[in-house]
């Protein structure tokens, strides 16, 4: 695994593969502050029982970000609700029902996500597909301005046609197949490939990547205006996440 960055004055666009030695299944990008150093720190492609799960972690600033990409063997139909999510997480899991779910909307790509505390660490959880999930967990000792820009900037990028389940893995005849396996809804390619650095436009990453949550009071309000007002309410939301962890 090799996060690849893309620089901009400042800004910095990271994306990283998810997946093994020979395969990229997916792709993980955001968009961090320059000053955020970010580091590799392993990637595995772990068995569950109801699926195939692929582990990657990075280090922001020494604080360890894991990223967990579920392709279950049978997947969802469509979006999940909140307690699908759970229940989906927890074929994996079980962890996740000890969680501190929060109550405030969290949207991540424009999808809905579960969210709240697990432990001493801020976790999200959303399907960048139909067909998969994604959970994210955050330390506690990851400060709230690059954890706001970690969340409100990412996308996971599934490949078409491509999963780590092989042939036979999974019992039931509903398993994973191919390029059913993967909605055809995934968003295009990252800019920036895994050997190196590419110059971007920050104002330009920074508006591409906008924050995702939206609400009919602010669809007049201009894109800066709307920015400010998202970024507020995310820093108000992880400010609460981290005093119910003190609770």
């Amino acid at each position: 695994m090799s996060p690849a960055v893309a620089q901009g004055e400042n800004y910095t666009r990271l994306a990283v593969p998810l997946g093994d030695e020979t395969n990229t299944y997916a792709e993980f990008a955001t968009i961090l502050p320059s000053a955020v150093n970010a580091e590799p720190n392993d990637q595995q492609i772990l068995n569950y029982t109801g699926g195939k799960d692929i582990w990657t972690s990075i280090l922001l600033n020494g604080s360890k970000v894991d990223i967990f990409l579920l392709y279950p063997c049978q997947p969802p139909v469509g979006l999940l609700d909140a307690e699908g999510m759970k229940s989906l997480l927890a074929s994996a899991d079980e962890t996740i029902l000890q969680a501190n779910f929060s109550e405030a909307e969290l949207y991540i790509e424009g999808r809905p996500a579960i969210w709240g505390m697990l432990g001493a660490s801020l976790f999200a959880a959303y399907q960048p597909t139909n067909q998969t999930a994604a959970l994210m967990v955050m330390e506690g000792s990851l400060d709230e301005e690059t954890m706001y820009h970690l969340l409100y900037n990412m996308s996971i990028t599934v490949t078409e046609g491509m999963t780590p389940i092989p042939s036979g893995y999974c019992s039931d005849t509903t398993a994973v197949d191919g390029a059913d396996a993967i909605a055809a809804d995934a968003t295009g390619s990252v800019e920036a490939t895994i050997d190196g650095a590419a110059a971007v436009n920050a104002s330009a990453s920074t508006g591409a990547t906008a924050a995702v949550t939206q609400t009919a009071s602010n669809l007049n309000q201009s894109r800066q205006e709307k920015a400010e007002a998202d970024r507020a309410a995310a820093m108000a939301r992880l400010e609460e996440a981290k005093k119910s962890m003190k609770m």
